[in-house]
């Protein structure tokens, strides 16, 4: 395998640092969830944790850690590094890859696909505005927006709470707090998904997603362009202005890195959070127990209903890293340039961690979820987005209580960077 300029060479193991399960690869769900269409993992989570909880999984060309302990071990080890833009190259036909190459560029300058010193030397710049404080004095807005979008949901009728709030509501947040227009909202929200309909998938299917997602690239370099330009020049109090005037280590941010920075942090501020939302209200819905008792007592309750819908349903299920050098996971031989990926979903539901981790079930304590990660990646805007889906809770315990599911039939997002219904439809009761 040749080495990758921009990512880190694929190795494939030897064979004696593999241990075949003839029954685990043949299981149907196995090449389902390889394939990135498998509906519900949770019975092959099951199967990988208690058969092989570090697998090597050929079809993929990488290891799956499913156990919470071997997870926690690996999102922490300085030997398993961020730069893994490799998983795309990997994937890529040859000339396809040269083709996208100014994408592949463009996603190493993720926040999430860095390394020490400049993993830090971004973060630093852009973490004021996701400190608890900061956060908190947003409690207002936010409150007033939910408000909005729930106002405008019909009565009695189905409506796809995915679309008319699960998703507008966090990208309205997200371009307040960059400062993008909320008038263009839906053109970033467009070119954003567009271009994560590549970065969160792995596998062949990369190929039929790279050049719509480079075009993508290309409409957010576009659309950010004069709005960076303004904040260089004009007056403005908001993210964008803070990191375009910022200097890093003495440095200006380059353009890459301001675009980079940009449209990670607006696509993580939006997607993610509203997969959480989503998950969490489906989860509810679907235990009507659970729901009963958030109405209830939402303020008592909403804390452990955020924890619990993030462990049950992990919204960001996986964390890709590659080996730096030889190492051990879990009793498994590691090679120097091999992927690791992280099943956050399945560790979330790790038995050894969560009795009973298959029960919805929001009095759970302690959740030492890992939803939002661990280590020096742990996710930049993990408060904004519990004080999101806090507020989200909370009112939706409070005005609908008779919220329903119109169609029980969820149908599940195939990328496998993002665990997310493809749609939520409800009922607002009166």
């Amino acid at each position: 395998m040749p080495r990758i300029e921009l990512g880190t060479e694929i190795a494939i193991p030897s064979m004696d640092a593999v241990i075949p399960l003839t029954d685990l690869t043949s299981d149907p769900d196995y090449a389902l969830f390889c394939q990135e269409r498998l509906q519900d993992p949770h019975r092959l989570f099951r199967r990988l944790r208690a058969e092989d909880p570090v697998h090597w999984c050929e079809p993929m060309s990488l290891w799956f850690a499913t156990r919470y302990d071997d997870a926690m071990r690996g999102l922490r080890d300085p030997r398993l590094s961020s730069r893994r833009t490799g998983i795309y190259l990997q994937a890529l036909s040859p000339g396809l890859g040269s083709r996208v190459q100014p994408l592949i560029a463009h996603l190493s300058n993720w926040l999430q696909m860095t390394d020490e010193p400049d993993h830090g030397r971004l973060r630093k710049l852009v973490s004021a505005a996701f400190a608890s404080q900061a956060v908190e004095a947003m409690r207002p807005r936010l409150e007033a927006l939910v408000d909005e979008f729930l106002d405008a949901l019909p009565v009695g009728r189905p409506v796809d709470l995915l679309e008319s709030f699960c998703l507008p509501f966090p990208a309205t947040v997200i371009c307040e707090l960059l400062g993008v227009p909320v008038s263009e909202r839906d053109r970033f929200r467009s070119a954003a998904y567009r271009l994560s309909k590549f970065s969160g998938r792995g596998g062949p299917d990369l190929n039929q997603y790279a050049g719509d997602a480079l075009a993508a690239l290309e409409d957010l370099s576009n659309l950010f362009a004069p709005l960076i330009e303004e904040r260089r020049t004009a007056g403005k109090n908001d993210l964008l202005a803070a990191m375009a005037n910022a200097h890093a280590d003495g440095e200006r941010l380059s353009r890459d890195e301001m675009l980079a920075l940009c449209v990670f942090l607006f696509i993580a501020g939006h997607e993610t959070t509203a997969s959480g939302i989503a998950n969490g209200v489906l989860a509810l819905l679907r235990h009507p127990d659970q729901f009963a008792a958030l109405k209830a007592d939402p303020d008592g309750l909403v804390a452990g209903a955020i924890e619990e819908a993030l462990r049950y349903e992990s919204p960001v299920p996986r964390s890709v890293r590659v080996a730096r050098d030889d190492m051990e996971l879990g009793g498994k031989r590691i090679r120097s340039g091999q992927l690791v990926v992280m099943l956050l979903g399945a560790a979330n539901r790790d038995p050894a961690q969560f009795p009973n981790p298959d029960v919805f079930d929001i009095r759970r304590k302690p959740s030492r979820t890992l939803a939002f990660g661990h280590g020096l990646h742990f996710c930049l805007g993990a408060l904004l987005a519990r004080l999101e889906m806090d507020i989200a809770f909370r009112t939706i315990a409070k005005r609908l209580p008779n919220l329903r599911l119109a169609d029980e039939t969820i149908l599940w997002k195939t990328a496998m960077g993002l665990r997310a219904p493809q749609s939520l439809p409800i009922i607002a009761a009166s």
